[in-house]
């Protein structure tokens, strides 16, 4: 098969939309090496895609021709590349962040679109009007043009069926998985070379993800600071977001928790290895999100097998199955008592069969392409 993927978010995001595209990639390419993968992106930066994927004989990139601005480089992506993909005779054109170029039809392809969330809807006052009002257009048009949807957990189902009254059959629901470097144990020198490049203490609480007001990770000081001359946890943070990480120091510093604060990130962004390494050396993952999509850090946290404390919002025991411990994500006394009490935190194995590894995974995919 010919598959052609909307691919900008792949090249250049380093957040939970790029990771998603990026093992998917690595998945297809893995286990099902006969294909062909076109990308297509205005735009390719090889900082965050390992080169010997794109070396591949059966991935091709596609950009734009010539010298291209910023607005004929949106145009290109949003509006022709229907056209453009036409050229390759694809048999799948899969859109991986909610929308969908303008001319699809003219792709000559089935399509396919990923929905991650609908958080722009269920709070909208962690975004802008004009934002809200261009994700919910190129959403409701991406659903309505799709030949087939995949939503990336139940709830983000359950809100595509609510708000567009899609009927359910056209949605498959498919869990996604991570880096596969995740799975397996880092060496002690491994694990020793991440706690003295970071200077990470013997215990900590890990957070990972963005730093904005839907990922609540405001509630973790304010539960290190009920629990103040109790538990002195650091929290360690690794994630961007200055406004957000603004407001965190000035809480600590008030809070007198400046001391318990670790930015990792103003040192260095891990490498998923590294990465890796920081989960199976800390005491706690928490994930304390107001509203997810999925969580892809709980995935990985579970394969780390570190004992993960998320919010029970949204679709986050969905990720975090029974082998996570849930609490309120507005109440940070609840989140104080399950650190104070780490016999109610559980380790996780995820087996072979999991619907998160990311074999199974990619299954489900071509599943869906040859249907």
């Amino acid at each position: 098969m010919q598959i052609g993927f909307e691919a900008k978010r792949l090249f250049l995001n380093d957040r939970g939309l790029g990771n998603y595209a990026r093992n998917l990639l690595y998945g297809l390419t893995k286990y099902y090496p006969e294909n062909f993968y076109h990308l297509y992106s205005p735009n390719v930066s090889n900082k965050l895609v390992d080169q010997r994927l794109l070396n591949l004989e059966n991935v091709v990139v596609h950009q734009p021709d010539g010298y291209i601005n910023k607005l004929t480089s949106s145009t290109w992506r949003s509006v022709r590349l229907g056209k453009i993909a036409s050229k390759n005779k694809l048999d799948i054109f899969h859109g991986l962040s909610q929308e969908l170029p303008k001319d699809i039809r003219k792709s000559g392809a089935k399509s396919i679109v990923t929905i991650h969330d609908m958080i722009f809807l269920r709070h909208p006052e962690f975004y802008k009007p004009i934002d809200r009002w261009i994700y919910f257009n190129k959403v409701r048009f991406a659903v309505h043009n799709a030949d087939h949807i995949v939503a990336i957990s139940n709830q983000t189902k359950n809100d595509l069926v609510e708000t567009f009254q899609l009927s359910e059959d056209r949605i498959s629901v498919i869990y996604q998985s991570c880096n596969e470097v995740f799975y397996s144990k880092r060496t002690v020198d491994e694990l020793e070379i991440v706690r003295n490049k970071w200077s990470l203490p013997d215990n900590f609480l890990l957070y990972v993800g963005a730093l904005n007001e839907n990922k609540n990770v405001m509630v973790i000081l304010e539960a290190l600071a009920q629990l103040k001359g109790r538990m002195d946890l650091p929290l360690v943070v690794i994630g961007h977001g200055d406004s957000y990480k603004k407001k965190l120091i000035e809480f600590a510093s008030k809070h007198q928790l400046s001391g318990q604060l670790l930015f990792a990130s103003e040192i260095d962004n891990p490498t998923p290895r590294e990465l890796s390494s920081f989960y199976q050396l800390a005491s706690v993952f928490i994930f304390p999100s107001f509203y997810e999509g999925f969580g892809i850090p709980i995935l990985e946290a579970r394969f780390s097998g570190t004992p993960v404390i998320a919010s029970n919002s949204s679709c986050l025991q969905e990720t975090g199955e029974d082998d996570a411990t849930y609490f309120d994500p507005n109440k940070a006394e609840e989140l104080a008592n399950l650190l104070l009490d780490p016999t109610q935190l559980k380790k996780t194995t995820i087996g072979e069969g999991s619907q998160f590894r990311l074999k199974n995974s990619t299954n489900k995919y071509m599943e869906n392409y040859q249907n």
